[in-house]
C-alpha cells in the first residue's frame, strides 16, 4: 500500500464522525515561543491533510496582524481575538517570555477573553507557560495541569486552586489540557488528534513529522536518555544516543564496549561516572519506558511488545516492569498509562 493509499483509508475510517471541521484556535503575542506555535499548527494542519475536512486552523492574537516570536521570526497576518466568529472546537494558548506573556494575558487582555470564550469551548489547552493564562482565566481551578518544569512552582503559588504536576509531559483533566515545555505541545496535540481522530492517524503524522517516540502523557519532561546526557562527556552522549535507538540490539557491556572502543571494564566505570548509572539499569529503564509507550499507544500483545522494546522474554519484561512501574502491563495499560 502507498502512502496515499494509507492516508486514503485513514481519511475513509475517520470522516464518518466527522461532521463538519473542528475550528482550532492557537493564541499567539508577540514574544512568543516559535515551538510552541510551530509544532501545534504543524500536527494540525497535517491532520487536515490526512483526514480532508477534519480541522480548520486559525491563528490569532489580541490585536491581529503580524507577531514577532522570542525568535526574532515572524508570524504573518494573525487574525484579531475579538474578530473571531463562530463556534471554536479547540483553543490553544501558547507560552512565551515571562514579560511579554505577563502583558498578554492582562495589558492584551488574553485573559479575559480566554474567560469569556471558554465556556462554549469543547477544549481548551495551554502549550508551556501558555497554563498561567488558562489559569488567570479560573480554568485550572480544582483542576490537575502541568506546565515548564522551570514555571511549575511559580504557577503552583499563584494559583493554589489548581495542582501542578511537576513532572508530565501533558495532563488532561476534563475539556482541560496542559502540556509542558516546548516541544510536549506536540506530543499534547498528537493526543488530541488520536482521540479526535483514531490513534493510527496520529501516528501517521508523526511519522510524517519524523517524531523519534509518541510519547505518553506520564512521560517524565526531562527524559531518560537527556538526563544521562546531560554531564557526560561526548563519546558517551553519543553512545546513550545510539543505545536509544537500538533497543532490540545486543546492549551488553560488551558489546557496548566494542561499539565504543573500549574495555568492558573502563566502560562501566565511566559510564557510571558520566550518567549516574549502571549500563545494565540504563537500559533495562529504557526498555521499561519503551514498553510503557507501547501499552499505551498501541494494542499490541505482550509478547510483541516484549520483543519490540528489547526484552529476551515476557517474564524478563513483566518482572522489569513491576519493579521500575509499579504495575502490571495489563493495569498500567488499563489505566492508560497511570501506574498504581
Amino acid at each position: 500500500m502507498t502512502n496515499n493509499d494509507n492516508n486514503a483509508a485513514l481519511s475513509a475510517s475517520a470522516t464518518d464522525a466527522t461532521v463538519m471541521p473542528r475550528h482550532v484556535v492557537l493564541i499567539v503575542f508577540d514574544g512568543v515561543e516559535a515551538i510552541d506555535v510551530a509544532g501545534p499548527a504543524s500536527a494540525i494542519s497535517k491532520a487536515a491533510d490526512c483526514v480532508p475536512g477534519a480541522y480548520r486552523l486559525t491563528i490569532a492574537s489580541p490585536s491581529g496582524g503580524d507577531v514577532k516570536t522570542n525568535a526574532g521570526l515572524t508570524i504573518a497576518t494573525t487574525a484579531a481575538l475579538h474578530a473571531l466568529t463562530g463556534a471554536i472546537d479547540t483553543l490553544i494558548v501558547a507560552g512565551g517570555d515571562e514579560p511579554a506573556l505577563r502583558a498578554a494575558i492582562t495589558a492584551q487582555g488574553v485573559g479575559q477573553w480566554v474567560a469569556r470564550t471558554a465556556p462554549d469551548v469543547r477544549r481548551v489547552a495551554s502549550v508551556c507557560t501558555g497554563a498561567f493564562a488558562l489559569a488567570a482565566a479560573g480554568l485550572l481551578d480544582g483542576r490537575q495541569c502541568t506546565t515548564h518544569r522551570n514555571a511549575c512552582a511559580m504557577l503552583q503559588s499563584m494559583f493554589r486552586e489548581t495542582t501542578v504536576l511537576h513532572d508530565r509531559i501533558y495532563v488532561c483533566d476534563g475539556p482541560v489540557w496542559t502540556s509542558a515545555g516546548v516541544t510536549t505541545g506536540l506530543d499534547m496535540t498528537l493526543a488530541m488528534i488520536a482521540a479526535d481522530l483514531g490513534q493510527a492517524v496520529a501516528l501517521d503524522i508523526a511519522r510524517n513529522l519524523a517524531v523519534f517516540m509518541v510519547r505518553g502523557s506520564t512521560d517524565q519532561q526531562e527524559s531518560r536518555a537527556l538526563a544521562a546526557q546531560a554531564k557526560a562527556a561526548p563519546r558517551m552522549q553519543e553512545l546513550v544516543a545510539w543505545m536509544m535507538g537500538n533497543l532490540t540490539e545486543d546492549l551488553s557491556v560488551e558489546a557496548l564496549a566494542r561499539r565504543a572502543c573500549m574495555s568492558p571494564r573502563n566502560l562501566a566505570r565511566t559510564f557510571m561516572a558520566e550518567t549516574g548509572s549502571t549500563p545494565a539499569a540504563f537500559v533495562s529503564g529504557a526498555r521499561v519506558d519503551r514498553a510503557a509507550a507501547l501499552l499505551v499507544h498501541t494494542d499490541w500483545p505482550q509478547e510483541k511488545i516484549a520483543r519490540e522494546s528489547g526484552f529476551q522474554s515476557v517474564d524478563a519484561f513483566q518482572r522489569a516492569f513491576g519493579r521500575q512501574m509499579g504495575a502490571t502491563p495489563d493495569v498500567y495499560r488499563s489505566k492508560g498509562g497511570l501506574s498504581s
